[in-house]
């Protein structure tokens, strides 16, 4: 999928000898070993429940927002967990403004069910009412910059945002104690989400039939 994220960057032949060359000496073009990983830079600086995760020249924020919903019935103590993302033209050539694309489509896959399967989040912690009342989390990652390795930065963005995020905390009150009071942050302190591991996203890539094999591959070499 990175390679075809990143469908816009093309190679000359001599470009490509060059780089073979150099991934054969075990040497990348930017002077890292094979399994050297770029530098990642996380910041905190907008609020609970984001971040922006920088690998390289990568750039993904992630925002992580909430709302209560009625639950699945199949599922009625458990909360919900969803990945939304967002491709601007001003991050890469190739991407498309509107509706989107299948690229954005595939890449919200991979970290949903990174997430999603490993079970990272408490769920069931996500609860309110059962049946009635469960906290659905959605996740929104917004890419600024593609320079490769999306799957790697829009993973790290996500848990960044996850582990800052604090939810509202509620009670159950009215007449037949069915009804849920959200209590806003100056009333009562807002919860941490339940996470119980954080699943890392590491690309490898594979370069000729010589079975060349490193991790973080950016986008110049990905091809």
């Amino acid at each position: 999928m990175e390679g075809r994220i990143s469908n816009a960057w093309r190679l000359t032949v001599n470009d490509k000898n060059f780089i073979k060359t150099a991934l054969l000496s075990e040497i990348r073009i930017d002077g890292r070993k094979p399994f050297e990983y770029r530098k990642i830079s996380i910041k905190f600086d907008r609020g609970d429940g984001s971040s922006e995760v920088q690998i390289g020249q990568t750039r993904v924020m992630g925002i992580v927002t909430a709302q209560l919903i009625q639950p699945y019935k199949d599922r009625p103590k458990e909360g919900t967990l969803s990945i939304f993302t967002e491709f601007s033209p001003m991050a890469d050539p190739s991407f498309e403004p509107g509706r989107p694309g299948e690229l954005a489509v595939e890449l919200g896959r991979i970290i949903d069910r990174g997430l999603r399967e490993s079970r990272a989040v408490d769920t069931e912690s996500l609860c309110i009412l059962a049946g009635k009342y469960v906290w659905a989390i959605r996740i929104d990652l917004h890419i600024l910059d593609n320079g490769g390795n999306l799957v790697d930065a829009a993973n790290i963005a996500a848990l960044a945002a996850l582990l800052t995020y604090l939810r509202p905390e509620c009670s159950l009150g009215g007449e037949d104690g069915q009804e849920v009071i959200v209590h806003p942050p100056e009333i009562r302190e807002p919860l941490p989400l339940t996470v119980h591991h954080l699943p890392i996203a590491i690309t490898f890539g594979f370069f000729g039939n010589e079975g060349i094999l490193m991790n973080s591959a950016n986008r110049s070499n990905s091809q």
